[in-house]
């Protein structure tokens, strides 16, 4: 999933824009409403502006776009490209055939602004709240945080919050977590693990990709779901053979260690300079003065993971 952003001057994105204007291509627009943020959508692809339509609540169309993400094909650019101009907060994202790098990339614009003005984190991962605690899964992509996401809602006493990317800020001096997304964007298969979702599978379109954005409140129920919680548990997973205990402590040190290591887990971050670093880790020290840090070693069936998680959660 990893892939280069590259940062570009306000000229070059003019340049952009002037070419763009030129052809006749800036077609269709979508405000959406992200964590408070106005992120507009501007493309000339209708499947690519239908799902993000669904994907994301609305704002008003007079509201002026805090950030904006254009995407267009573009034949004199060799395969998929993402470029960003951090002075409008724009992103031009070039030959992109996977729309979860398009609501990723849109969710990245937000968090950019949130972070430095607002002091909101972007958290690239599953938050859930279990018996009015909140519980995150924060993890690099293929490490099963999805699979374990949807089997811990399915259990008693717990509500999804956000199933892929949610905010965090300090208020009061607890770390309040919110979600991101109206709808969420969904694999096939997804049905052979949780029965529940055969129903709204079959009569759902797939992209090219095999996925589609859903309702989930027509699948779980609205009770299910909630806007926002206090987050009290962290999670992050990694899959180790030699290892046979499933879930261990760490402190917090240990595991600012590990999402250096990894990025933070989040690959579409748009800035990575020392500044934007200082301020995550910041946020990150602080955050496990409050939480509680825990890894899970995902070698075992996901039912007897999500066992011992709760077993720690509880």
């Amino acid at each position: 999933m990893a892939y280069t952003i590259d940062i570009i001057s306000a000229s070059k994105a003019d340049e952009h824009w002037d070419e763009l204007k030129k052809m006749h291509r800036l077609l269709l627009e979508r405000k959406v409403d992200i964590n408070g943020c106005c992120i507009k959508l501007i493309t000339d692809q209708p499947g690519t502006m239908g799902t993000f339509d669904e994907n994301f609540y609305h704002f008003g169309e007079r509201i002026r776009s805090h950030g904006r993400i254009l995407v267009f094909d573009n034949i004199e650019i060799n395969g998929f490209k993402v470029e960003y101009e951090p002075f409008s907060r724009t992103v031009f994202i070039w030959n992109c055939d996977y729309y979860g790098y398009v609501k990723s990339l849109a969710l990245a614009v937000a968090g950019d602004i949130l972070e430095d003005v607002h002091r909101f984190y972007s958290l690239h991962g599953a938050c859930l709240e279990y018996n009015g605690s909140g519980v995150a899964i924060v993890a690099p992509s293929g490490t099963g945080k999805t699979t374990l996401g949807y089997g811990l809602m399915r259990r008693p006493h717990t509500t999804l919050v956000s199933d892929d990317w949610f905010f965090a800020r300090f208020q009061h001096g607890e770390a309040v977590c919110m979600a991101s997304e109206k709808n969420v964007y969904i694999r096939e298969g997804i049905e052979d693990d949780f029965e529940e979702f055969k129903p709204i599978m079959e009569q759902t379109v797939l992209d090219s990709k095999q996925r589609a954005v859903i309702n989930l409140r027509n699948v779980i129920g609205a009770a299910k779901m909630h806007d926002k919680t206090t987050l009290e548990t962290f999670f992050t997973l990694k899959r180790d053979t030699s290892e046979t205990q499933l879930v261990q402590s760490m402190d917090g040190d240990e595991m600012i260690d590990y999402l250096l290591d990894n990025n933070f887990c989040n690959p579409h971050l748009l800035v990575n300079d020392e500044r934007k670093l200082d301020i995550r880790i910041k946020f990150f020290e602080k955050l496990f003065k409050k939480v509680n840090p825990y890894i899970v070693n995902t070698t075992s069936t996901p039912q007897k993971t999500i066992d011992a998680m709760m077993d720690v959660i509880d």
